[in-house]
């Protein structure tokens, strides 16, 4: 016996390939209705978005800023010049920025209290004399703890 073709039964092919179309078809669709739901659910990881300004009229050198459990820096930072960095908070403490200005006189700040999972923006504004202005928009909301 030999298998079927198109002239011995015709529904028979007509089947085989509507059946592997709708597979596919179905396939893609599973596939791109996937994609699209982890779009629209929000599938982002907390960031917060952060801007140092140089307000002062020094170059700034050597500047760091530490959060929970890192921290991030950069050379030197012009007057008027800002520097943009993300990051994602780790875990829970004070924020912290150390630099110095061009005559190696060294400055250093406490900035908020920032806990794991906290997204938004932050712009923290050095005036090159230790006078620090953070600036933070970030939620949820969360409360230093008391000994702090």
């Amino acid at each position: 016996m030999h298998p079927p073709t198109t002239s011995d039964n015709p529904s028979a092919c007509t089947r085989n390939v509507y059946t592997e179309n709708m597979r596919g078809f179905v396939l893609f669709f599973l596939i791109t209705g996937s994609i699209s739901m982890a779009l629209l659910t929000g599938c982002r990881s907390p960031y917060v978005q952060t801007t140092i300004v140089n307000s002062g009229a020094v170059e700034l050198n050597n500047i760091e800023v530490d959060y929970p459990s890192a921290s991030f820096g950069f050379s030197s930072l012009a007057p008027g010049a800002t520097f943009h960095y993300r990051f994602q908070i780790q875990d829970a403490g004070r924020m912290k920025v150390e630099f110095s200005d061009n005559a190696q006189h060294s400055y250093s700040g406490i900035g908020p209290y920032v806990a794991q999972g906290q997204q938004g923006t932050l712009v923290l504004t050095l005036d090159g004399k230790g006078k620090n202005q953070w600036n933070a928009h970030l939620h949820p909301s969360v409360a230093a703890p008391k000994d702090e």
